[in-house]
């Protein structure tokens, strides 16, 4: 595919803008892509990550609570409802 659509920045080793890279999809997988970027300046390759929905970011309170959460718990019992630790497919 030609043009970087949604593809952000400038290349590192020669400042070019990504908007005029060559694009090359690798791998799809519901809404994220792989993809192989080519400047077309110095045709410095490398691999992009484009994500099509947008998630709510991570927080610092997020990872805190996760943390004590698991620094108290003694089996996967306390940190799960009952129900999601049945697993009748899992040998």
């Amino acid at each position: 595919m030609n043009g970087a659509e949604g593809l952000t920045g400038s290349c590192k080793a020669c400042g070019m803008t990504l908007e005029r890279a060559l694009v090359r999809e690798v791998r799809h997988y519901e809404e994220t892509r792989l993809l192989e970027v080519t400047c077309r300046a110095c045709e410095r390759r490398f691999f992009a990550i484009q994500v099509e929905a947008i998630f709510d970011p991570l927080k610092v309170e997020d990872v805190e609570r996760a943390a004590d959460q698991l620094a108290w718990a003694r089996s996967l019992s306390d940190l799960f409802a009952p129900g999601d630790l049945d697993l009748p497919d899992a040998a």
